[in-house]
């Protein structure tokens, strides 16, 4: 079901904060497909809460088919970041990333950046698919994983 095919429709909208029992749904699907081998480290209720403090103060996105949300995107326009982007794995490689991230890189005044659990391969060849520029690693000291990350530097949309 490729996103041009018009039988198949898939929508991008700005989120609201009751879109984030869904939000947190699309992240623990994520996470547990792409990388397996990372801590789980909340519960979905407390991930649920967070995500609703999350959209209450910050723009995003979702994607939705079918009117189900499939995928989610959060810009932080202060500091030039893209907070999050997760993607349920019926979703992936099917267009709908590079459809969020169309829509926040819109928003974004210049360049954005970004964090990307070191071994998560695929959202690595996403970034620099799309232009992604990898800036430093880290050990993981900073996150509550505390596991290897780095740093995405992505260009200002043009034209």
């Amino acid at each position: 079901m490729p996103e041009s095919d018009p039988a198949d429709p898939m929508d991008v909208r700005v989120a609201s904060v009751t879109d984030a029992p869904a939000c947190a749904r699309v992240m623990r699907e994520s996470r547990a497909a792409a990388m397996p081998w990372l801590p789980v480290l909340h519960t979905p209720d407390e991930d649920r809460a967070y995500l609703e403090g999350v959209l209450a103060r910050l723009p995003a996105w979702v994607a939705t088919h079918e009117d189900r949300v499939v995928g989610y995107a959060v810009l932080d326009p202060e500091a030039g970041t893209l907070e999050h982007l997760y993607l349920s794995p019926e979703a992936q490689r099917r267009g709908t990333g590079s459809a969020l991230l169309t829509a926040v890189r819109s928003a974004a005044e210049g360049p954005l950046e970004l964090w990307v659990f070191a071994g998560n391969a695929g959202a690595r060849a996403f970034y620099a698919g799309h232009g992604g520029r990898e800036l430093y690693s880290t050990d993981g000291h900073d996150n509550e994983e505390r596991t290897p990350d780095v740093r995405v530097r992505l260009p200002p949309m043009t034209g």
